[in-house]
Parts: C-alpha cells; sequence; structure tokens
C-alpha cells in the first residue's frame, strides 16, 4: 500500500533535488516572499478574506487559470521526454559534482536501498514538468475540495489560512514555471 502512494507522490521528488544552486530559493524562499507580499497587499488595502474567496475573487481567478496549465505542462513534459539532442542527456554540473536524487532501488534480494541518482538535463526538466503538472492539479482540487468547507465553516482564521496556502503554492507553481522558462530558452543551449 505504501508502494503505491510512494508512486503517487514521485511528481513531488522535484523538491529533493540536491546540488543545484539556488535551488532552494526557487522551491521555497521566492514563492514565501512573494505570499507574504501578497498577503500584504491584501492587508493594505483592507480586502477581506470573504472579497478574495467570493467568485470572481484572488482565489477562484487565479484557480481557473491554474486549472488550464496540466495540458501545457503535460505537452512540455512529452516535448522534453523525446526531445533528439545528445546534450540534453549530458549530466547537470553543479557545484560540489553532478547534481542528484535519492531514490529507492530493490536489490535482487528483495531489499530496497537508497541510491544517488545523478541528474542529467533531461531528466532535471522531465521532474520540473511532472512537478508542476502534479502542483497545477493539486491545486485545483484542493480549491474544489476546500470551497465547500470555507463555505461552511465561515472562520477567518480558516479562511485566511486557505488563502495563505493557496497564495504559497500558486506562487511556487509559477516560480517554478519562470525557472523553467528560464532553463528550456536559455541554459538548455549552453554547453
Amino acid at each position: 500500500m505504501f508502494n503505491i502512494f510512494s508512486h503517487l507522490l514521485k511528481p513531488f521528488s522535484y523538491l529533493f533535488i540536491k546540488g543545484i544552486s539556488g535551488k532552494q530559493a526557487y522551491d521555497w524562499y521566492a514563492p514565501a516572499f512573494l505570499t507574504t507580499l501578497s498577503i500584504l497587499f491584501f492587508y493594505t488595502f483592507s480586502i477581506p478574506e470573504s472579497e478574495l474567496l467570493k467568485d470572481g475573487g484572488f482565489v477562484k481567478a487565479v484557480s481557473g487559470f491554474i486549472s488550464n496549465l496540466p495540458g501545457f505542462y503535460i505537452a512540455a513534459l512529452a516535448a522534453i521526454a523525446t526531445f533528439n539532442r545528445e546534450q540534453i542527456d549530458h549530466p547537470l554540473i553543479g557545484l560540489n559534482g553532478t547534481p542528484f536524487i535519492k531514490v529507492k532501488r530493490t536489490k535482487e534480494n528483495g531489499r530496497t536501498i537508497d541510491v544517488q541518482e545523478k541528474l542529467t538535463r533531461r531528466l532535471f526538466l522531465c521532474m520540473m514538468f511532472a512537478f508542476l503538472t502534479a502542483l497545477s492539479i493539486s491545486i485545483v482540487m484542493l480549491n474544489a475540495f476546500a470551497a465547500p468547507v470555507i463555505n461552511t465553516i465561515k472562520n477567518g482564521i480558516v479562511n485566511w489560512c486557505y488563502i495563505v496556502a493557496f497564495t504559497f503554492f500558486s506562487w511556487q507553481m509559477l516560480v517554478t514555471t519562470f525557472f523553467g522558462l528560464y532553463y528550456l530558452g536559455d541554459r538548455i543551449h549552453v554547453n
């Protein structure tokens, strides 16, 4: 049973890639900073949480935009997976050697062991766009499940907690998207 969930959550392993300079800033710090700015913006203009959550409000508008993205991410994932260029299969170069991800491998005797798998450009980009696809679907599903609960509870603290979480995940997705666009548009062409 645990194995099934580990497979379903595998797209989120992108967050655990090690050895890429500044990756934590893209994954965590920039989204947290932008979330803080967003909440300060809402606070400065005295926008109540009910306005942010109603139809036509911030959460519904952003969720509507995000619901269109999984198809594009899947198309990008398919293009990267089948891209025919030798350089895309070269290992990434990090600060301290080749960036890697820890994966579990099953040996012949059935025991599982942790192995460091070195990243190529193709693997890195596939992991990134798999993560973006899973995150965008998760945000849409989170909003679909949370909306009726929030409308039923009508608690300001619960509403603001949801708005903060939704805003963070949305910024995380957008920052990672722009990082992916930078990588595909510029970095991938550098030998």
